[in-house]
């Protein structure tokens, strides 16, 4: 006689979803993390970058420049005074949206770090800017002289 009662049953099957279920809610809130985390870090690591053009920026052409920080529409960009004009700028780059790109916002007690024609940051204090996603958040600091801290 043949045994025709191969495979699972319904219960087993059942169960078998209900644990992979269970696992599943268990394991996606600790994925996300890392991602959160990262996204912060590539942000940070973009406001540092530009810090970095504006300081290049004001020594090569010999001009004031300034790394202008958004905080409520989450952009940063580079300007740089225009030669023989006391109130014209250039923007050197592109703007970028934080937000858009990282899905970060930020928060600043300023809105513009200031570097003079030799690159010397010529800000009156320190400047705090302080990067969050998710519950994850994370510390960038300007100090008056140029100076990046994290």
């Amino acid at each position: 006689m043949i045994d025709l009662r191969r495979g699972f049953t319904l219960i087993e099957m059942m169960m078998v979803t209900v644990l992979v279920g269970v696992i599943m809610a268990v394991a996606i809130p600790f994925l996300r993390k890392p991602n959160e985390a990262a996204s912060v870090d590539s942000a940070m690591n973009t406001v540092a970058a530009m810090h970095a053009v504006a300081k290049s920026v004001a020594i090569q052409r010999g001009r004031t420049a300034w790394l202008v920080l958004n905080a409520s529409g989450s952009t940063a960009w580079v300007v740089v005074r225009k030669a023989g004009s006391s109130t014209t700028v250039d923007t050197v780059g592109k703007v970028e949206n934080l937000n858009a790109r990282f899905g970060v916002s930020f928060t600043t007690n300023d809105d513009s770090l200031t570097f003079s024609p030799r690159g010397i940051g010529m800000d009156a204090g320190t400047v705090t800017m302080v990067f969050t996603k998710g519950s994850n958040t994370d510390t960038l600091t300007a100090t008056a002289t140029g100076r990046l801290v994290r």
